[in-house]
């Protein structure tokens, strides 16, 4: 592979055509000039009918013996994560991973050293970390409005009764816990730190489903207290986030709106495109005041992570996600799950 101008677009190929690499890579590379998708390879039977112009449907192995392809994207269900990394890697691809970047954190290490060894970039798609409802805590806290902190909470409630038969309900590696947990761990990794100790608790309430679907995680810090939790049979949740300080408290109701204006065919040129609604602005209570002061989220911005990537390859500019991140982040879901077996708090 020769050396490409600093302002050549990256020639990328997407693996993995299901609901992340359909309605979230696809459009996000799309939007972006810098990338030039020309490859998609997936399991299902043809898709050459919705595939952007120059784009082809290709298999694995013909994407990564593919001399002029840059990138892999790589959108499959996690428990093939690392063999196909592993693979792009070996044959000299730059890789972005869906999270998790691995199912082991041993696994993501050994991604992580490949990548130096081959001089490739590897990152995890941690697209989580440009939620709007996120920048704006990271503003809130990063600016000490709430004092020092002493609890923080966040949740993702859904309600979904009927259990879907797909990997996502496989318990080795899907439901609750793969799938929404690594959200909010980055989110909490980025803001504190990896954590002194773990605690979870993890079920399946639905009758039918063999993935768990409810999980309590408590993350220990000085002085700070951190829980997130999620629950498949919530029909109407509580606010998503409540942090408090000693010199106030923020609460934040809705979830950022990307995910669906992505499914809905909204692009990223759309000037409301990651704009929450009034009714979603954060509420924040301080001690100079007993009244609530409405807080608007910046706009979510889903293409900085490729934004970042391209000066990534193009230009040595760190990473859109540190891969340390990646790796403790499984590193907590690892201690949550031996927490969750032993009942009771793993040091980490």
């Amino acid at each position: 592979m020769g050396k490409a101008s600093p302002t050549t677009p990256i020639k990328t190929a997407l693996v993995g055509f299901g609901t992340s690499g359909k309605h979230l890579h696809l459009p996000l590379l799309q939007a972006d000039a810098n990338f030039q998708l020309v490859a998609v390879s997936t399991h299902r039977s043809n898709v050459s009918n919705g595939l952007p112009r120059g784009c082809s449907q290709r298999s694995f192995t013909q994407v990564i013996d593919d001399p002029t392809i840059e990138l892999v994207v790589i959108a499959t269900p996690n428990d093939s994560h690392f063999d196909l990394a592993k693979k792009a890697l070996e044959h000299g691809k730059h890789v972005v991973v869906e999270k998790p970047i691995a199912l082991k954190s041993e696994n993501a290490q050994i991604l992580i050293e490949l990548a130096k060894k081959h001089d490739r970039t590897i990152t995890s798609f941690h697209n989580r970390l440009w939620d709007c409802d996120f920048l704006a805590i990271k503003s809130i806290i990063n600016d000490e409005k709430l004092g020092k902190l002493h609890s923080y909470s966040a949740r993702v409630d859904r309600y979904q009764p009927n259990v879907i038969s797909n990997w996502r309900d496989n318990p080795q590696f899907g439901g609750a816990v793969w799938e929404l947990a690594p959200n909010l761990i980055v989110q909490i990794l980025t803001l504190f730190g990896k954590p002194q100790s773990v605690f979870a608790d993890v079920s399946t309430l639905r009758a039918k489903a063999k993935a768990p679907d409810n999980f309590y995680l408590r993350l220990a810090y000085p002085k700070l207290n951190v829980e997130i939790r999620t629950s498949s049979l919530v029909k109407h949740s509580g606010p998503r986030f409540v942090i408090h300080g000693d010199l106030g408290s923020f609460i934040k109701q809705g979830i950022d709106p990307q995910h669906q204006q992505l499914k809905k065919g909204i692009t990223p040129c759309d000037n409301q495109f990651g704009k929450e609604q009034i009714d979603d602005w954060g509420s924040l209570y301080t001690n100079n005041s007993d009244e609530e002061i409405l807080v608007p989220s910046p706009a979510g911005d889903y293409c900085a992570f490729y934004r970042h990537l391209f000066d990534t390859i193009r230009h040595q500019a760190p990473l859109p996600c540190d891969n340390q991140l990646a790796v403790d982040m499984v590193q907590i879901i690892e201690a949550s799950q031996q927490s969750n077996e032993s009942k009771q708090v793993v040091t980490l």
